[in-house]
């Protein structure tokens, strides 16, 4: 038997495949899930016309969502916290000055990503065994299952689309207003290093085939009511019709052995709390990088030996408007990244920075109305202005320019400390600072001093700890993500990413993921 072990976008991506050659596989998958009342109010919510959706219902999926002047700090999903719950039980560390992002849940961080998907660059993985060329027909067959929103537009010329059957989603007014300024600048704009497009998503935009697309609800950021974002749980209910696929829930994997033809895995049963074992001919390790490097790490019995963990830095930029669009807090929109900015510029860094831009979505009010509290009502005119014109700029640098982590194992503890790279806030700075230069471009300037940036691992673009090289070491792994020291055992997640590029990170994944099950008989 072949073993996936993870239900998250590689884990799917590998089993699919996997049974595309016709192979028997079973995925092992801790496979916490929303809870039924919830799932029964998304439910509820989607066999009824967005326009009659009962407001508490709605006020229900939104309970969990945490928002501040610096952006959305909690991201829960329908109101519920079930991406992240009992990560302390089976997965305790210690973190310091690092923000992890950790889920046991039935397809893992897809649910509440930001459905972002952007191909890597070769000069961004310039120190990968693998290229881009190796990737693309992968990415071709992610995109043949998950949807994409997207236009073939100027992004195409660094950034293939590497699919003929996306549709494209409605843009907001404050989208339009903007990419009309951008497109009477573009010459100026992309000389001085600024390339940019609509945003790529993984989002279903218009209803086919009895399945809803986007309503523009503008609820994104809580859960889409209707299914839209993509999320792997809907990719596994699709395999589970696969007669070749088996699927085992509340399954937690501690280690995993390999002995002449054969792998054993050990685990703890969620529910009952006693141990079960697996045997089988492979394995595909798919967990995210820090559940990953525990599996291995404890495998390995390399207690105490820290490794380094590579993050591309999230940041945020404000950015006010000259000119207002009118009336975006009662426009029906999407809330997902709506344009893409590349910005090409070797003063900054060697590699590209993406830059998505973010218009209206109800948690900037309700930040702005936590900072004013009672007299709100006084200021909703002046506020009301200041949304037609705010917009959001979620920035991320490539790995390189940006601080790591160190990870290592402690009895059943993982232990992390940030390794602060100095140049991260004159980089970023680097960055508001070009954006402020071209300010007349943009028509739109960039808020001073309340520029974002978290500690690592928050943006939840990480990996690394065990590299792919062509000729590995221990620690490593070769390009087909065997760790030294196995044959049977492949990781196929972002553990294995050699450095992190700043366009998105989840594509790659799936396509890399895809990429090392279709080489099955190989190895």
């Amino acid at each position: 038997m072949i073993y996936i072990i993870g239900s998250g976008p590689a884990g799917v991506s590998c089993a699919h495949a996997l049974l595309s050659q016709g192979l028997e596989v079973t995925m092992l998958d801790s496979g916490i899930e929303l809870e039924s009342e919830r799932t029964k109010i998304l439910e509820k919510l989607s066999n009824t016309k967005p326009e009659n959706w009962d407001l508490g219902l709605i006020n229900t999926i939104k309970g969990n969502t945490v928002a501040s002047t610096s952006g959305s700090f909690f991201k829960g999903v329908y109101g519920s916290d079930f991406p992240y719950r009992e990560t302390d039980t089976y997965l305790p560390y210690e973190a310091k000055n690092v923000q992890p992002r950790i889920s046991l849940a039935k397809g893992g961080l897809s649910n509440i990503w930001g459905a972002a998907v952007l191909p890597y660059l070769d000069e961004d993985i310039r120190d990968w065994p693998i290229s881009v060329k190796d990737l693309a027909p992968y990415y071709e067959s992610i995109l043949s299952f998950m949807d994409m929103a997207a236009v073939n537009d100027d992004l195409a010329s660094k950034f293939p689309l590497y699919s003929k059957t996306y549709q494209s989603l409605i843009s907001s007014h404050q989208t339009v207003d903007l990419m009309e300024d951008l497109k009477v600048n573009k010459n100026i704009l992309n000389k001085r290093g600024f390339l940019f497009g609509h945003s790529r998503l993984a989002v279903h935009s218009k209803s086919t085939n009895g399945r809803s697309g986007c309503v523009y609800c503008g609820l994104c950021h809580y859960g889409c009511p209707v299914g839209a974002i993509y999320n792997s749980s809907g990719t596994l209910e699709e395999l589970k019709k696969n007669k070749n696929f088996h699927y085992i829930k509340d399954v937690i994997v501690q280690k995993i052995a390999e002995s002449n033809s054969t792998v054993k895995i050990f685990a703890a049963s969620r529910l009952k709390n006693e141990p079960v074992f697996f045997t089988g001919t492979r394995i595909y390790l798919a967990c995210g990088v820090i559940s990953t490097t525990k599996i291995l790490l404890k495998s390995l019995e390399a207690y105490d030996r820290e490794l380094t963990i590579k993050d591309s830095q999230w940041f945020l930029i404000p950015l006010i408007r000259y000119k207002k669009s009118s009336g975006v807090v009662n426009e029906k929109l999407y809330t997902l990244s709506q344009l893409f900015v590349e910005l090409f510029d070797l003063n900054l860094s060697k590699n590209v920075i993406n830059l998505q831009f973010y218009m209206y979505n109800d948690l900037f009010l309700n930040a702005i109305k936590n900072i004013l509290g009672f007299t709100y009502p006084i200021f909703k005119f002046p506020v009301n202005e200041l949304l037609d014109r705010l917009m959001l700029i979620m920035g991320y640098l490539h790995s390189d320019s940006s601080s790591t982590f160190s990870i290592k194992l402690q009895e059943d503890k993982l232990v992390m400390e940030a390794k602060i790279n100095k140049n991260v806030n004159k980089t970023i700075s680097g960055v508001y600072k070009k954006i402020f230069e071209n300010r007349n471009l943009f028509k739109a300037i960039p808020v001073p001093g309340i520029t974002k940036i978290p500690k690592p691992g928050y943006g939840s673009h990480s990996g690394g700890s065990f590299p792919m090289r062509l000729k590995p070491k221990d620690f490593e792994t070769d390009t087909l993500g065997r760790p030294t020291g196995f044959s049977r055992v492949h990781v196929i997640d972002s553990t294995i990413f050699p450095g992190i590029p700043a366009t998105t990170i989840t594509l790659t994944v799936m396509a890399n993921a895809y990429r090392i099950a279709s080489r099955y008989n190989d190895t």
